[in-house]
């Protein structure tokens, strides 16, 4: 398997990866990118619009309390089982959306 950068969504080699090809079209990544970020909004008492998909979480004060909050959300709310560290291994929700997506975890 070829590591992706989901900061760019290339390969080490610079070449597209299957990330890259995920868009707003994407079965079930608008409505994902739509609950992540309703979702860290509500935990920081924040507006959805002031949530840039694209900014770490960790920029905006996610720590690891709120990041096993939404682990737990994604499972009992979207019925998605995820690792306690997706918040730190995707670090934006755009990378986390793309990552569920892509790894087929989306019903």
């Amino acid at each position: 398997m070829t590591a992706i950068d989901p900061r760019d969504r290339t390969t080490a080699d610079g070449e597209p990866g299957w990330e890259a090809m995920v868009t707003a079209d994407t079965p079930g990544y608008q409505e994902l990118v739509d609950w992540l970020t309703a979702k860290v909004a509500r935990y920081l008492n924040v507006a959805p619009d002031t949530i840039a998909i694209d900014t770490p979480l960790a920029d905006y004060g996610i720590d690891s309390a709120a990041s096993l909050t939404l682990c737990a959300d994604l499972e009992f709310e979207k019925g998605l089982p995820v690792e306690t560290t997706i918040v730190w291994d995707y670090a934006t929700i755009d990378a986390i959306a793309v990552h569920l997506v892509t790894e087929r975890v989306l019903p």
